[in-house]
């Protein structure tokens, strides 16, 4: 019995091997091959940017003025930006100061309006334009501000008031 197994059996897997023989032959690349369709990249964030400034301070997730110049007296300044439609997805305050990105803070907007907000210690020497660009989490660009950074001027002395040598009495009346 067990002679009469072993061709049956040698035949089936002989019949296996040349069908995925046959098959490994048919998925084999071709000489000139039509390339494959780019695979689909994410869609760009739909939402949009309702506020976007620079600010001294933001309290209460809202900024308490706005800033186009900023002097080298000061070295601290934030940047606040206001989302709409954006929930689920990241964004990205990117600053930039003379074409090199000095640093950037991911957000993940929890809701669809979502207040976010950055802050950047700036060095008394790095005077002249800077600018935040706010990147979906492609690096696709949703809006761009900037301020520029200027020497502070020196306040000019105080004059000197004179102060009289003559003490006043105070005068009663009876």
């Amino acid at each position: 019995m067990a002679k009469s197994r072993l061709p049956l059996s040698l035949g089936l897997v002989s019949a296996f091997v040349m069908s995925a023989s046959a098959y490994a032959q048919q998925a084999m690349p071709i000489d000139n091959p039509t390339p494959a369709p780019a695979a689909a990249s994410a869609a760009p964030a739909k939402g949009t940017i309702t506020r976007a400034m620079f600010t001294n301070t933001v309290v209460d997730r809202e900024p308490k003025d706005t800033l186009t110049n900023l002097t080298n007296d000061a070295t601290q300044v934030y940047f606040f930006t206001e989302l709409h439609d954006l929930a689920g997805q990241t964004v990205t305050h990117q600053w930039e100061y003379n074409g090199k990105v000095m640093f950037e803070k991911k957000f993940d907007v929890g809701a669809a309006r979502w207040r976010v907000f950055s802050a950047k210690t700036l060095d008394p020497s790095w005077l002249g334009e800077w600018k935040v660009s706010v990147l979906d989490a492609q690096g696709g660009t949703l809006g761009v501000n900037t301020f520029t950074y200027t020497k502070a001027t020196a306040a000019a002395p105080a004059a000197a008031t004179p102060v009289s040598a003559t003490a006043v009495t105070p005068t009663t009346t009876k």
